[in-house]
């Protein structure tokens, strides 16, 4: 990461919600996508064919590992900044891609230079969960096997979710379960993302590494 930036990389199989996510903590954010011929899944109707890209910032009153903060967009920070005077804060970069397999060089190239990840499950498309096994290990075969990430089994607000634990299971690794639609467990997972990314630095710098954002 730099002086004042942590970048996540939000990636998953088709429809695991990954432009929801994006465009849910960031009503300005930016997608390139196409039109899909005809609806999927009943409700979708547009795919990521480039990237999503999201400003946030998060902010603590204190710089202790245990402090969650907030996460907001960035125009929302900057509109009420003085509520957070004296606060730490530092800017977020999350950007989606294509999740179809064809798009494997697209995303490694999305992946480059990025500081941490979110990998979403279709927590109600069982059949798929081998997909987003296969871009997991694709982003680490990027990033290295340390790079620190959070799994979200995504849209468990609907009835035909399958569970945290049944996916969990099926991946063997620990899922959290979540909701990109109604953001729900999804700033958490940020917010311990960035935890991580934070501690692993030298514990004398930490305080270099986060500053109050700038207006620009």
């Amino acid at each position: 990461m730099n002086n004042n930036k942590i970048k996540i990389f939000v990636t998953g199989f088709f429809n695991s919600g990954k432009t929801t996510l994006i465009h849910t903590l960031d009503d300005k954010a930016i997608s390139v996508e196409k039109k899909l011929a005809k609806a999927y899944d009943g409700e979708k109707t547009h795919t990521t064919t480039g990237f999503d890209l999201a400003r946030l910032v998060w902010t603590r009153p204190n710089l202790d590992f245990k402090t969650d903060g907030v996460i907001m967009n960035k125009t929302e920070y900057l509109r009420d900044k003085d509520e957070y005077s004296g606060w730490h804060a530092i800017n977020l970069e999350l950007k989606g891609c294509p999740g179809q397999m064809q798009f494997s060089a697209v995303r490694k190239i999305l992946a480059r230079g990025n500081d941490g990840v979110i990998l979403l499950i279709d927590g109600c498309d069982l059949v798929n969960i081998g997909n987003g096994l296969v871009i997991l290990e694709e982003t680490r075969i990027v990033l290295g096997q340390g790079i620190p990430i959070k799994i979200i089994a995504n849209k468990s607000d609907r009835e035909d979710y399958c569970g945290r634990e049944m996916i969990s299971n099926m991946i063997g690794e620990q899922v959290y379960k979540g909701s990109a639609k109604r953001n729900v467990g999804m700033k958490d997972a940020i917010i311990s993302v960035c935890k991580i990314i934070i501690n692993g630095t030298n514990e004398n710098s930490i305080i270099n590494k986060e500053a109050i954002v700038e207006n620009g």
